[in-house]
Parts: C-alpha cells; structure tokens; sequence
C-alpha cells in the first residue's frame, strides 16, 4: 500500500548508508497488518467465507472439485492483479 503523499517523511531512518523513507507501508509500522487486512477484506469481500478465507497474506482458496478450483485460483489471480496486489 502506498504511503500518502506527503507522509514519507514519517517513515524516516537513517543508517551509515544513508538517509531513506518508505514510498510503501512496511508491516512494521504500528498499524499495517490492520490496515493491509481491511483491504484483503475489502478486494475480497463477495467471495470471502463462499471459496476464500484471507488473513493479512494468506490467501485459502477451496472448492469441491478440481473444475471449480480453477475457476475459483482464477477468480482469487484476477483480483489479486486488478488490485495491484
């Protein structure tokens, strides 16, 4: 997830190699996994508990065939990737 423009500098830290700021929200900030999880939520809410269970990166994809699994992976892949995910 990108970090709102503007707020990089909250993410700030400096080492010998230099000075960086996150573009991205790295899971170590207070709030990420929460934030990442509401989004899962979000990208996958008609499908979820019907062939999906998500928790933060974990993506469970089940069916009762392997025809329907297919089409489930695909449906899962496609929005995974509309989402830039």
């Amino acid at each position: 997830m990108r970090i709102r423009e503007g707020d990089e500098w909250r993410t700030a830290f400096h080492t010998t190699q230099g000075h960086y700021e996150y573009l991205v929200m790295p899971f170590g900030l207070t709030n990420a996994p929460a934030v990442f999880q509401a989004l899962i939520n979000e990208v996958f809410q008609e499908i979820l508990n019907k062939y999906v269970i998500a928790y933060i990166d974990n993506i469970l994809v089940y069916s009762a065939s392997f025809e329907e699994h297919v089409h489930h992976v695909r449906a899962v892949l496609s929005r995974l990737q509309r989402n830039q995910l």
